[in-house]
């Protein structure tokens, strides 16, 4: 079964400016998203999925986030609705010391023992090449603990490494078998750094590798996730209030493996390495407006995986109003299409909008 989890942040933070402006201690957004996606001359399905996150500073240093999602999904196989699992994140800076400790948890209040057609279509949601804000619903009680060490090598230069493990539990993901299925628990390393290239712009990279264990359904080893290595580049260039930047992100993922009463069939490899390239600009034409404009393509190898081998591109645009200090209009409008050999176009529209308040 393919892996998932909304994922709880680990990722290395560089600030170069140490003129911090005002703390807002609370935060709340809410935002709405439609999700249409049609493989051209076979079935389409769409997914609206309302994203709630609270996040509150008791500290400077001292951070508490809550997140919550109720999506909607409707498909040729099946149409069901409900919340997926909640997601806990406690984090902790240190300052003098350059380290930064997370906690988290996700709880399971998303749904667990699906009906058949509803575990299928909660199968082609859960496909990386989607993106869908809502990838899964139930996935049990799962532990997250991370850590983030940063050091100033000089003014202009900034490494930091970090590492990450993640407990999962077992549930039950269809209501017809009792059986419980176990997820392997999960660790993380990362290696990063900040670049400042000149007063306008800055290069920031990390590689982190995910590592799995072993899968199991009734107590026994069924499957097992191939380990991943994943790089990435950010390249920021200020004008003034406006931003351009490029992030290209590469993906290697080694075979996965079937174990047990599984074994019998040759191993296959099914989620597939992938390249990014994308290109965004960020223009503030006043005060209270501001769009971000992007242009983005990903490339998937042709793996066991039926949505594999796909050349996906697309365009995006993310307006943002401001209506006070404290209140502002996040949108987001994206356009893709992707094509493979011998496989079916697909197509995909996306859209949302939603209140992000901070006090």
């Amino acid at each position: 079964m393919k892996k998932i989890f909304i994922a709880l942040s680990f990722s290395i933070i560089i600030v170069f400016n140490k003129t911090y402006p005002q703390i807002q201690t609370f935060n709340f957004s809410f935002l709405p998203t439609y999700e249409n996606w049609n493989v051209k001359d076979d079935s389409d399905f769409s997914e609206f999925t309302n994203i709630f996150t609270i996040s509150y500073m008791p500290m400077r240093n001292t951070s508490l986030s809550i997140a919550a999602r109720y999506a909607a999904v409707r498909s040729d196989i099946d149409n069901f609705n409900n919340f997926s699992d909640t997601q806990i994140l406690v984090r902790q800076q240190f300052p003098n010391l350059n380290l930064i400790l997370n906690g988290g948890l996700n709880l399971p209040s998303g749904k667990t023992e699906l009906t058949s057609t509803e575990f299928l279509t909660s199968r082609i949601i859960s496909q990386d090449i989607f993106s869908m804000k809502t990838p899964s619903f139930g996935q049990g009680l799962n532990i997250f603990l991370g850590a983030t060490w940063l050091h100033p090598v000089s003014d202009n230069f900034v490494f930091g490494v970090g590492t990450a493990y993640q407990i999962k539990n077992e549930y039950q993901p269809l209501d017809s078998i009792s059986d419980k299925y176990k997820p392997s628990n999960e660790i993380s390393v990362t290696g990063g750094f900040d670049i400042k290239l000149s007063r306008t712009s800055t290069l920031t990279g990390d590689v982190t590798g995910i590592f799995y264990g072993s899968d199991k359904l009734a107590g026994n080893e069924v499957f097992s996730t191939g380990n991943r290595i994943v790089s990435k580049l950010l390249f920021r260039q200020y004008f003034y209030f406006n931003v351009l930047s490029f992030m290209a992100l590469y993906r290697n993922v080694a075979i996965d493996k079937l174990k047990g009463p599984y074994a019998f069939i040759d191993n296959e490899k099914f989620t597939p390495n992938q390249f990014y390239l994308g290109f965004f600009f960020n223009q503030k034409f006043s005060s209270v407006f501001s769009l971000e404009s992007g242009i983005f393509g990903s490339f998937y190898e042709k793996t066991a995986s039926f949505f594999s081998g796909y050349n996906l591109f697309g365009l995006s645009f993310s307006p943002e109003f401001r209506l006070s200090p404290v209140a502002t209009v996040p949108m987001l409008l994206k356009f893709a299409f992707g094509n493979a050999d011998q496989k079916p176009d697909l197509q995909n529209f996306e859209i949302g909008s939603g209140i992000r308040i901070g006090l």
